[in-house]
């Protein structure tokens, strides 16, 4: 359950709230959000457009959150997207053609490249043990990487994936961010040594079988007739 553990972080959030709120990557994010995290993205096709993100979620069910995704690099923060976290057992309910979209978390907890900037290490742990680490995330950036010094959000939203080994990411852009965060991936890393995911489900990670899945605006001619009289509305 979701619930009871996420919980454990408000009285957290709530502590370090006016500190987060001063530093340049700004925003509390949505009413309601429990939980607070910065990981790591990279365009699906394109394995050099790294990215740094801020996510501040909200529980859905007990088996989904909901998290509005911000950038690092402007003040205010842009929104950058939306990431959707759903549990091992509601990602075994997906057809394969709906788990190429998604991406595991496994690696990116085990590895200390998922944080809590602000929380206890405490309260880290038991999130990223107890509740986090075999969940599953579906990522679209509305703000593309290739359009990150536009002055508007130009173009097509780009799906993002996760990353499964060290050698994928930069080093120097995983020091960046610990040094924006004031933290130590490396000793994230050893303090998380106990915790032991399951498998990752086939059909995750689809990048790995050697797909690409980007999106496209496909144009069809149509006439649109609005129905002049649609009859009682349901909200009458």
């Amino acid at each position: 359950m979701y619930s009871p553990k996420l919980s454990l972080t408000l009285a957290a959030l709530a502590f370090t709230a006016s500190s987060l709120a001063t530093l340049p990557f700004g925003h509390y994010g949505p009413e309601g959000a429990v939980l607070y995290l910065n990981g790591f993205h990279f365009v699906s096709g394109h394995t050099d457009q790294e990215i740094s993100a801020n996510h501040w979620c909200v529980i859905i069910r007990d088996d989904l959150l909901q998290c509005a995704v911000y950038n690092t690099a402007t003040t205010p923060a842009r929104l950058a997207g939306v990431e959707y976290i759903i549990t091992k057992d509601a990602f075994e309910t997906l057809d394969h053609e709906e788990r190429q979209l998604w991406h595991s978390h496994a690696y990116e907890i085990t590895s200390g490249f998922l944080i809590e900037p602000g929380l206890p290490a405490s309260v880290d742990h038991t999130i990223m043990k107890d509740v986090l680490v075999n969940t599953y995330g579906k990522t679209f950036h509305t703000w593309r990487y290739d359009q990150q010094n536009s002055t508007y959000p130009i173009g097509i939203p780009e799906l993002v994936m996760g990353y499964t080994r060290d050698d994928q990411i930069t080093p120097d852009f995983v020091l960046r961010r610990d040094e924006l965060f004031g933290v130590n991936t490396t000793e994230v890393r050893a303090a998380r040594e106990d915790i032991c995911p399951d498998a990752v489900l086939q059909g995750a990670d689809s990048w790995k079988y050697g797909y690409v899945l980007t999106l496209g605006i496909v144009n069809k001619t149509a006439e649109i007739i609005f129905d002049k009289n649609p009859g009682e509305s349901p909200l009458q």
